[in-house]
């Protein structure tokens, strides 16, 4: 296990650091401070360990990342997902929120997480793993949210070819919390095999989504899959029918969650390589990348665009705060929130 921190160089005077960690087979990933941007997983082929491929879009240069208006690979909150007309009423007060896809809120709002330059506060390193702690103070009223939160999210990779993903916060008052990782993977990589998201195999255990309305806001309904295209619970190829549908951008209802049962998966039917999630949250959103641009300026000289990458976010439900059915994002002063994934690298899938 080895990891390098590299001081990131821009005309704009952020400090900035970027941080590679390796493991003893030749997995890595790299992520920046400068929200927690993951900036490539690379995983070796099964036929030549020296040889990888970089598994995750991404931003083609730090400029483009720091002028994006996405959220490839950062960390999201302080409320992931989606909040409907952008309010919400707490302790009988009402919150009023950046509405940046009206009338609605998105990840976190304005100037959300991903946008935000966090603090190297620790870094473990064993023969078996390599943790780094970042920290953030999201200050009372920040895109309109109450309470001093003190957030910690621990990045971990280890020889088990596992990266690991803990989101740990605390508030000065009562206050709504639902952080998320919001990776774009795309398992046929960057080199020959470099496409769109067909011939990826998908599987999700679960048999309910959260009904949602034309603004993709939840209606407090969960929903069967069975016998609908949602029903991700035997390995489906996506294909270009599926794609030409609309795709997939719901939250599916895991009934059966702690960090070490696998709940989805998604790999590459060409390369074989691919990722299995478990998490002891409640819900996961499947995203397809149905509202991608047509074209991104990404890594490696590749261009992207609709549809070329897919994002597995663990989460509580979107808009849970308005639903009084759903797991509850409220964090009561005093007591602490947690949400842990864990991200199973493979290349062997076929």
């Amino acid at each position: 296990m080895e990891y390098k921190i590299t001081k990131l160089q821009n005309d704009k005077g952020l400090d900035i650091d970027i941080v590679n960690i390796i493991n003893s087979n030749n997995y890595s990933f790299s992520f920046y401070t400068y929200g927690g941007y993951m900036s490539e997983v690379c995983i070796p082929t099964s036929s030549n360990v020296s040889e990888t491929e970089d598994v995750l879009l991404g931003y083609g240069n730090l400029d483009d990342c720091l002028e994006a208006h996405g959220y490839f690979n950062s960390i999201i909150g302080r409320v992931c997902n989606r909040i409907g007309n952008s309010k919400f009423t707490l302790n009988g007060e009402e919150y009023n929120l950046y509405s940046n896809t009206k009338p609605d809120h998105l990840h976190g709002g304005e100037v959300g997480f991903n946008k935000k330059i966090w603090k190297i506060a620790d870094i473990k390193k064993t023969s078996e793993s390599i943790k780094v702690e970042l920290t953030y103070q999201s200050k009372h009223l920040e895109e309109n949210y109450p309470g001093n939160l003190n957030c910690k999210t621990i990045y971990e990779l280890n020889n088990n070819n596992e990266i690991l993903i803990s989101f740990n916060a605390t508030s000065d008052q009562d206050t709504i919390v639902n952080m998320t990782n919001h990776n774009y993977w795309n398992f046929h990589g960057h080199k020959d095999n470099y496409k769109n998201i067909t011939e990826h195999v998908v599987r999700i255990l679960s048999n309910q989504i959260c009904e949602t309305d034309e603004g993709s806001i939840p209606t407090g309904k969960l929903l069967d899959v069975v016998n609908t295209k949602y029903d991700l619970n035997n390995s489906f190829e996506i294909n270009n029918t599926f794609l030409e549908s609309g795709g997939i951008d719901h939250n599916y209802v895991l009934k059966d969650h702690y960090i070490d049962k696998s709940i989805a998966s998604i790999y590459s039917n060409i390369t074989g390589m691919g990722v299995e999630y478990s998490t002891d949250q409640p819900g996961i959103q499947f995203y397809t990348g149905n509202m991608m641009k047509d074209s991104y300026a990404g890594k490696h000289n590749r261009k992207y665009g609709l549809q070329y990458g897919m994002c597995l976010e663990t989460q509580i439900f979107p808009d849970a705060i308005n639903q009084p059915n759903f797991p509850s994002t409220i964090l009561k002063e005093g007591e602490k929130y947690n949400s842990n994934t864990k991200i199973k690298l493979r290349n062997d899938f076929k």
